[in-house]
């Protein structure tokens, strides 16, 4: 066998040594814990897990908000008069969601609501 061969081998068994020996040392610990009546992490921690899961899921959806957004004014200002319909076929957007932005948007003060369909403020 090459030397630089037996050389990696050599090192790989050393490290192989070391984690045996932290993991004896683990289940050590694990054990006197379960011992003692403290299995495992407490319940909260599945729940704070979820909620950072749901925090991610919602400042994705608040992101796509605002191209949303931009997407509807950009529209209402080149096509004033436009209802909810009309935006949701011309940017292949739901009809909920296009109508949903309109009432932000208004709300807001930067579209205003027409006799028929809305404009962009300037």
């Amino acid at each position: 066998m090459a030397p630089r061969t037996q050389q990696q081998i050599d090192t790989l068994e050393t490290a192989l040594a070391e984690l045996r020996e932290r993991l004896d040392t683990l289940e050590a610990r694990v054990a006197s814990d379960s011992a003692a009546g403290e299995l495992g992490p407490p319940a909260r921690s599945l729940r704070r897990a979820s909620a950072r899961r749901a925090s991610r899921r919602r400042a994705q959806a608040r992101a796509l908000q605002t191209d949303e957004r931009a997407a509807v004014l950009a529209y209402l200002a080149a096509h004033p008069g436009s209802t909810a319909g009309e935006l949701a076929k011309a940017l292949d957007m739901e009809r909920s969601i296009v109508s949903s932005r309109i009432t932000q948007l208004v709300r807001l003060g930067e579209v205003a609501k027409l006799e028929r369909g809305y404009a962009a403020k300037p």
